[in-house]
């Protein structure tokens, strides 16, 4: 009996040990789990981001798998357990991938490094300024958007605006298409939302100018990045990385798949990209302490 203890604590030592000593060396998957932030209806990610995807598996030789998440944490909490390899996340949930799951960055559109947010209210509304909501009702998009939430909250901050004890009334659509059809419905008096996502919704038509209107646009700051899960060598991160890259507007085939993601081009990302990001989501104490390492 005392032999089987001591081999079996053996065992486990050595068990704990080798996982203890795992690398960075998962090669390219043959079904890439592919996760994208829900930030509109299903029906609309999934004509965006198809053609995109259909140019990575060409690329890369490899099929894919879409999940698309019930929220936006869902997403982290996906790619952390090993349920998406690479995700598609705005600023503010990359920053809490990459702090406590040691998500790394990789691409992010042109237009990803200078994005803005609207403040919308209803077409026939009179106000021009934020000060003429004091007591209505408000929507921002998902609790970890950083169009829809930490943004705009930041920039209502530099204006002496608490929104929980300014406006009579604080909701989180979940969404910002959602928020756009709250705003344009009356289910809220002023909304905020993604400015590309606004500005798409206006050209396809589920929108139009004399249902919403922006009532004030926010100051740049980086947003959307991709991003792969930790565990992969760093030759995985260089493919995929490469196969965004090589998307050229020059090219007939690929501006068709960037027209549909509003970009002009993919650029290398870096956690450098979102610092400002990281220090504004600890400063208004949106992010677990836990997070900060």
């Amino acid at each position: 009996m005392q032999l089987m203890r001591v081999l079996l604590f053996i065992a486990t030592f050595f068990i704990i040990w080798g996982c203890s000593e795992r690398t960075d060396n998962e090669e390219m998957p043959e079904v890439l789990k592919v996760g994208i932030l829900p930030d509109e209806s299903k029906a609309e990610l999934l004509i965006r981001y198809t053609p995109l995807f259909e140019h990575l598996t060409k690329e890369l030789g490899v099929s894919y798998s879409l999940i698309i998440p019930d929220n936006y944490q869902d997403l982290v909490n996906k790619l952390s357990e090993g349920r998406v390899d690479l995700a598609y996340f705005g600023g503010f949930t990359f920053i809490k991938a990459h702090d406590d799951y040691h998500a790394v960055p990789l691409v992010m559109r042109d237009v990803d490094t200078r994005f803005t947010s609207y403040f919308i209210v209803k077409a026939d509304n009179p106000s021009d300024s934020i000060n003429a909501f004091s007591t209505k009702s408000f929507s921002f998009g998902s609790k970890l958007s950083t169009s829809g939430h930490l943004m705009p909250r930041y920039f209502l901050k530099m204006e002496e605006i608490v929104p929980e004890n300014y406006f009579g009334k604080v909701e989180y659509s979940g969404a910002h298409d959602k928020t756009v059809y709250w705003v344009r419905d009356g289910k809220v008096d002023i909304g905020v939302t993604n400015s590309k996502i606004f500005d798409k919704m206006l050209k396809d038509k589920r929108i139009t100018k004399n249902e919403v209107r922006i009532l004030k646009e926010t100051p740049p700051y980086a947003n959307y990045v991709w991003a792969l899960r930790a565990g992969f060598d760093v030759s995985v991160h260089q493919k995929i990385q490469n196969a965004f890259l090589s998307l050229s507007p020059t090219n007939p085939q690929d501006a068709k798949v960037l027209n549909g993601l509003d970009a002009n081009g993919f650029l290398p990302a870096s956690i450098k990209n979102f610092q400002q990001l990281h220090d504004i989501s600890h400063e208004l104490g949106l992010v677990d302490s836990h997070s900060d390492h």
